[in-house]
Protein backbone atom coordinates (compact mmCIF):
# COMPACT_ATOMS: atom_id res chain seq x y z
CA UNK A 1 0.00 0.00 0.00
CA UNK A 2 1.24 3.42 -0.96
CA UNK A 3 1.67 6.09 1.72
CA UNK A 4 -0.74 9.05 1.55
CA UNK A 5 0.63 12.18 -0.06
CA UNK A 6 1.91 14.86 2.37
CA UNK A 7 -0.82 17.31 1.37
CA UNK A 8 -3.66 14.85 2.13
CA UNK A 9 -4.04 15.70 5.88
CA UNK A 10 -4.32 19.40 4.97
CA UNK A 11 -7.12 18.70 2.47
CA UNK A 12 -8.97 16.55 5.01
CA UNK A 13 -8.62 19.26 7.67
CA UNK A 14 -9.80 21.91 5.20
CA UNK A 15 -12.80 19.74 4.27
CA UNK A 16 -13.71 19.25 7.93
CA UNK A 17 -13.42 22.99 8.55
CA UNK A 18 -15.69 23.70 5.58
CA UNK A 19 -18.26 21.18 6.86
CA UNK A 20 -18.21 22.78 10.33
CA UNK A 21 -18.65 26.28 8.85
CA UNK A 22 -21.56 25.15 6.67
CA UNK A 23 -23.21 23.46 9.67
CA UNK A 24 -22.64 26.51 11.89
CA UNK A 25 -24.03 28.87 9.25
CA UNK A 26 -27.09 26.67 8.66
CA UNK A 27 -27.92 26.28 12.36
CA UNK A 28 -27.12 29.78 13.66
CA UNK A 29 -30.24 31.95 13.78
CA UNK A 30 -30.16 35.06 11.65
CA UNK A 31 -29.90 38.40 13.39
CA UNK A 32 -33.34 39.79 14.21
CA UNK A 33 -34.58 42.32 11.68
CA UNK A 34 -34.18 45.97 12.54
CA UNK A 35 -37.33 47.28 14.22
CA UNK A 36 -39.22 49.85 12.17
CA UNK A 37 -38.42 53.49 12.89
CA UNK A 38 -40.99 55.84 14.45
CA UNK A 39 -41.60 57.65 11.16
CA UNK A 40 -42.86 54.46 9.47
CA UNK A 41 -46.37 53.11 9.04
CA UNK A 42 -45.16 49.74 10.34
CA UNK A 43 -44.06 51.34 13.63
CA UNK A 44 -47.38 53.13 14.10
CA UNK A 45 -49.39 50.00 13.23
CA UNK A 46 -47.31 47.98 15.69
CA UNK A 47 -48.14 50.42 18.50
CA UNK A 48 -51.80 50.80 17.61
CA UNK A 49 -52.36 47.05 17.21
CA UNK A 50 -51.42 46.41 20.86
CA UNK A 51 -55.11 46.66 21.77
CA UNK A 52 -58.40 46.87 19.93
CA UNK A 53 -60.78 49.78 20.40
CA UNK A 54 -61.10 53.34 19.23
CA UNK A 55 -59.07 54.12 16.12
CA UNK A 56 -56.27 56.68 16.18
CA UNK A 57 -56.80 59.84 14.19
CA UNK A 58 -53.73 61.67 12.94
CA UNK A 59 -53.03 64.71 10.74
CA UNK A 60 -52.37 64.22 7.00
CA UNK A 61 -49.47 66.64 7.33
CA UNK A 62 -47.82 68.12 10.40
CA UNK A 63 -47.85 71.83 11.10
CA UNK A 64 -44.56 73.55 10.30
CA UNK A 65 -41.86 72.89 12.87
CA UNK A 66 -43.30 69.65 14.29
CA UNK A 67 -41.75 66.21 14.12
CA UNK A 68 -43.35 62.76 13.96
CA UNK A 69 -44.25 61.24 17.36
CA UNK A 70 -42.22 58.42 18.86
CA UNK A 71 -44.83 56.76 21.08
CA UNK A 72 -48.56 56.13 21.13
CA UNK A 73 -50.67 55.66 24.25
CA UNK A 74 -54.13 54.44 25.14
CA UNK A 75 -56.47 54.60 28.12
CA UNK A 76 -59.41 52.48 29.19
CA UNK A 77 -62.53 53.48 31.09
CA UNK A 78 -63.05 50.73 33.64
CA UNK A 79 -66.73 49.98 33.86
CA UNK A 80 -66.40 47.62 36.86
CA UNK A 81 -65.18 50.19 39.35
CA UNK A 82 -65.94 53.41 37.46
CA UNK A 83 -62.30 54.51 37.46
CA UNK A 84 -60.21 55.61 34.56
CA UNK A 85 -57.01 53.65 34.18
CA UNK A 86 -54.09 53.76 31.83
CA UNK A 87 -52.52 51.18 29.53
CA UNK A 88 -52.64 47.56 30.60
CA UNK A 89 -56.12 46.52 29.51
CA UNK A 90 -57.34 44.87 26.34
CA UNK A 91 -59.41 47.75 24.99
CA UNK A 92 -58.55 51.33 24.08
CA UNK A 93 -61.37 53.77 24.83
CA UNK A 94 -59.05 56.64 23.97
CA UNK A 95 -55.73 56.99 22.20
CA UNK A 96 -53.23 59.79 22.38
CA UNK A 97 -49.95 60.83 20.88
CA UNK A 98 -47.46 63.58 21.72
CA UNK A 99 -46.03 65.85 19.03
CA UNK A 100 -42.79 67.64 19.89
CA UNK A 101 -41.24 70.54 18.04
CA UNK A 102 -38.61 69.23 15.64
CA UNK A 103 -35.22 68.86 17.31
CA UNK A 104 -33.51 71.05 14.75
CA UNK A 105 -36.24 73.70 14.85
CA UNK A 106 -35.08 77.16 15.85
CA UNK A 107 -38.62 78.39 16.64
CA UNK A 108 -38.88 78.88 20.36
CA UNK A 109 -42.62 79.63 20.19
CA UNK A 110 -43.68 76.03 19.48
CA UNK A 111 -45.19 74.03 22.30
CA UNK A 112 -45.54 70.32 22.90
CA UNK A 113 -48.95 69.23 21.62
CA UNK A 114 -51.03 66.20 22.58
CA UNK A 115 -53.65 64.82 20.23
CA UNK A 116 -56.23 62.69 22.05
CA UNK A 117 -59.06 60.70 20.43
CA UNK A 118 -62.11 59.12 22.01
CA UNK A 119 -65.53 58.06 20.87
CA UNK A 120 -68.00 60.96 20.93
CA UNK A 121 -70.52 58.64 22.63
CA UNK A 122 -68.19 57.73 25.52
CA UNK A 123 -69.55 59.18 28.77
CA UNK A 124 -66.16 59.19 30.52
CA UNK A 125 -63.91 62.10 29.70
CA UNK A 126 -60.61 60.49 28.76
CA UNK A 127 -59.60 63.40 26.52
CA UNK A 128 -60.00 66.97 27.80
CA UNK A 129 -63.25 68.61 26.70
CA UNK A 130 -62.17 72.18 27.40
CA UNK A 131 -62.21 74.61 24.47
CA UNK A 132 -59.99 77.68 24.89
CA UNK A 133 -56.76 79.12 23.45
CA UNK A 134 -54.83 76.12 24.75
CA UNK A 135 -57.37 73.38 23.86
CA UNK A 136 -58.96 72.65 20.49
CA UNK A 137 -62.00 70.44 20.12
CA UNK A 138 -62.42 68.77 16.74
CA UNK A 139 -64.49 65.90 15.41
CA UNK A 140 -63.60 63.20 12.95
CA UNK A 141 -66.54 60.99 12.04
CA UNK A 142 -67.90 59.61 15.34
CA UNK A 143 -64.80 60.55 17.34
CA UNK A 144 -63.99 63.59 19.42
CA UNK A 145 -60.43 64.84 18.90
CA UNK A 146 -58.86 67.02 21.58
CA UNK A 147 -55.68 68.85 20.62
CA UNK A 148 -53.98 70.70 23.44
CA UNK A 149 -50.73 72.38 24.39
CA UNK A 150 -48.70 71.26 27.37
CA UNK A 151 -46.03 73.97 27.52
CA UNK A 152 -46.16 76.61 30.22
CA UNK A 153 -44.78 79.56 28.28
CA UNK A 154 -46.51 79.11 24.91
CA UNK A 155 -49.99 77.65 24.59
CA UNK A 156 -50.74 78.61 21.04
CA UNK A 157 -52.34 75.73 19.12
CA UNK A 158 -53.56 77.82 16.16
CA UNK A 159 -51.33 75.87 13.76
CA UNK A 160 -53.41 72.76 14.56
CA UNK A 161 -56.86 74.32 13.90
CA UNK A 162 -57.01 73.48 10.22
CA UNK A 163 -54.93 70.32 9.90
CA UNK A 164 -56.80 67.64 7.98
CA UNK A 165 -57.35 64.50 10.02
CA UNK A 166 -57.53 60.86 8.98
CA UNK A 167 -57.70 57.40 10.53
CA UNK A 168 -56.13 55.87 7.39
CA UNK A 169 -52.39 55.47 7.94
CA UNK A 170 -51.85 55.12 4.19
CA UNK A 171 -52.92 58.75 3.71
CA UNK A 172 -50.53 60.26 6.23
CA UNK A 173 -47.77 62.09 4.37
CA UNK A 174 -45.22 62.22 7.21
CA UNK A 175 -45.12 58.43 7.51
CA UNK A 176 -43.23 56.23 5.07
Amino acid sequence: MKPAPKWMPSVVALGLLAAVLVFWHATTPAAPPEPPGPSTRAYVRMHLDVVRGVRMVLPFTLPAGYDYPTSYHYATAQIADDQTTVSGHDRADSRSVVFYPARNNARADLTIVILCVQSAELKDELCPSIADSRHLQRHYRHMRVAIYATGKAHWDVDAWKNVQLTADLNQIRWLH
